[in-house]
């Protein structure tokens, strides 16, 4: 059985150690790309997936309703934590790990910060999910899934097409600019 104090910090470094080794790799690939024309559309996915969040005011008001959800979470998991099936200790475990996961989701400044959280709140909610109450609707793991990992699903999605249209946009003016040269 895995102990449920410090099981979020866990997942998120686990999860973060990957996304540096990814990163470091995308910097060899940047690094090899010869044609400064591609490499500028690579370093600028890059950028995008460092920076969005600052500017989609819907994320955040998104973000922000999951992280409350979160802190609505842990602080009913306290006070009916036998009806999940778990000790007072557990409970109280629990809900400082939801309490953390509401700063986590609270502090999301990036794409990739975003894709971290939610990955460690997939495999936290997998921990979970042996606390099992009688009623699916109240279980913790689909209130996990309604109320945080849904919202931060959708808003990968959102920010994912919108990096697709930046990058299709970018695309078309290299394309325009070859033909102009070519002219």
């Amino acid at each position: 059985m895995t102990p449920i104090a410090g099981l979020l910090g866990k997942l998120i470094d686990e999860v973060s150690a990957e996304k540096r080794r990814n990163h470091e790799e995308r910097m060899k690939i940047i690094a090899m790309i010869s044609d400064s024309k591609l490499r500028d559309a690579y370093v600028h996915q890059l950028l995008l997936n460092q920076f969005f969040l600052d500017s989609s005011e819907n994320a955040q008001y998104t973000l922000q309703n999951a992280a409350k959800h979160s802190q609505w979470l842990a602080e009913a998991i306290n006070y009916y934590h036998q009806d999940h099936g778990a000790t007072k200790e557990q409970g109280e475990q629990i809900s400082r790990e939801l309490r953390l996961l509401a700063v986590k989701i609270s502090k999301i400044a990036s794409l990739d910060e975003l894709k971290v959280v939610y990955e460690a709140a997939t495999l936290f909610t997998d921990k979970l999910s042996r606390f099992r109450h009688r009623e699916h609707k109240y279980s913790l793991e689909h209130e996990i899934r309604h109320g945080i990992l849904n919202p931060l699903n959708d808003c990968i999605a959102i920010e994912n097409n919108l990096q697709r249209r930046v990058a299709l946009t970018l695309l078309g003016e290299n394309i325009n600019l070859k033909f102009l040269e070519e002219a």
